[in-house]
């Protein structure tokens, strides 16, 4: 049973280890907000770093309103990023926000 446990936690420790790692492989080039009515929304690139193709990257984004609350989150996701390859991102949330920040970048 306790072997059970520590392989468990191994394999768990392992996974987090490459997610950690991974966002090293994305390294995003430009993010800005483009205004609209009712809401915004936001276009930005990324380049693939990792020297091997990117099956699958996925983006998350805190919104923030012009107080600078968050007030909401966005997430993009691509697959199949080639080396060197640059990949061209945009999402239109629904919620009103002036300000956008990628926090966490993944890739597998």
């Amino acid at each position: 049973m306790m072997k059970k446990w520590l392989t468990a936690g191994l394999m768990a420790l392992s996974a987090f280890m490459v997610v950690a790692q991974s966002s090293e492989s994305l390294q995003i080039r430009s993010l800005e907000v483009v205004a609209g009515v009712p809401t915004s929304s936001f276009t930005g690139e990324a380049r693939n770093v990792a020297g091997r193709v990117i099956k699958e990257a996925v983006i998350h984004f805190n919104l923030y309103d012009s107080q600078g609350n968050l007030v909401g989150n966005a997430e993009t996701r691509a697959s199949n990023i080639e080396p060197d390859g640059v990949w061209k991102f945009q999402a239109s949330p629904k919620v009103p926000f002036t300000t956008v920040k990628a926090f966490d970048v993944k890739t597998f």
